[in-house]
């Protein structure tokens, strides 16, 4: 089995304590495998529902072009073509069920894009001179304590 998204189905949901997604098995993971009881927990951040300017409308059936560009908005991913839900409107995560449906922290349904620059040097090793260290800049995420790269969301445009 290719990658099952082991981060993406963790409870509970990054930034809550109470969030706990419906649990998937591996198997269970690929959209093209049967499970018509499948029923994710549905959350969507209240930062998210204020519908600040950077975010969607809560209904997903206003938007028109998945896909593709829409106006100012790159709804396209870089991982080709995503599915989206006939009922919903929805998009389908391209890498599988969850067990979250919504857009938890997320702005936009579908892609969010986020830029993460990396930034490397080669060091003096202080214990041995002949060996030289490569060096990364991360930070520490407030929301998890996780170190990550640092960057943030594209904005529209």
């Amino acid at each position: 089995m290719t990658n099952v998204h082991i981060k993406a189905r963790k409870s509970p949901y990054s930034g809550t304590e109470n969030i706990n997604r419906r649990p998937v098995v591996d198997v269970k993971v690929p959209w093209n495998v049967d499970w018509s009881d499948y029923d994710p927990i549905e959350y969507t951040s209240p930062v998210v529902l204020k519908n600040p300017p950077w975010a969607d409308d809560s209904d997903a059936k206003k938007i028109q072009h998945f896909n593709e560009i829409d106006g100012k908005i790159d709804r396209t991913s870089a991982m080709g073509k995503y599915e989206i839900d006939e009922k919903t409107n929805r998009p389908n995560n391209p890498q599988g069920r969850t067990g979250l449906s919504g857009r938890g922290l997320l702005g936009r349904w579908g892609p969010n894009h986020a830029g993460d620059p990396i930034v490397t040097r080669w060091a003096e090793n202080e214990h041995d001179d002949k060996k030289k260290v490569l060096q990364i800049i991360l930070i520490c995420r407030k929301d998890t304590g996780q170190l990550a790269l640092p960057g943030g969301m594209v904005d529209a445009g």
